[in-house]
């Protein structure tokens, strides 16, 4: 009997949204090493570039893995930000914001949990226990 094991989806969705003077960087997928590339360009091209922005957001929302490595992307576009006298905030949910908290970079970056609209189910009408 062989073991099949199912491949993660490498794919990686980048939005880039300009508003007045606030920039959101979107990504859906996953960020690790394979992936990381485009996204942190495109973070800090958004926290370097050379025009009037104020504020870049960076929206996690639809990431379903964050590697720890990519964390320090957000730590560099921060420092960037402030350079530029510009705010970073960063937005995530689930299991990517539970690793911006372990990795404690909530102390030097500002994290925001977004809000998941509740799911509103009927309730069960039975219970766990079997009863026999």
């Amino acid at each position: 009997m062989a073991l099949t094991f199912a491949k993660p989806d490498r794919r990686l969705d980048i939005t880039v949204d300009r508003t007045g003077r606030h920039v959101t960087v979107a990504a859906s997928g996953r960020i690790d090493l394979a992936t990381e590339t485009p996204w942190h360009e495109a973070v800090m091209r958004s926290c370097t570039a050379t025009d009037d922005t104020t504020r870049v957001t960076v929206d996690l929302t639809a990431v379903t893995f964050l590697s720890w490595a990519s964390t320090a992307v957000l730590l560099r576009a921060h420092r960037a930000c402030q350079r530029r006298g510009r705010a970073l905030r960063v937005v995530a949910t689930g299991a990517v914001l539970t690793g911006l908290h372990l990795t404690r970079l909530h102390e030097d970056i500002t994290v925001t949990p977004a809000h998941r609209p509740t799911q509103t189910t009927r309730p069960r009408a039975c219970s766990g226990w079997l009863i026999a």
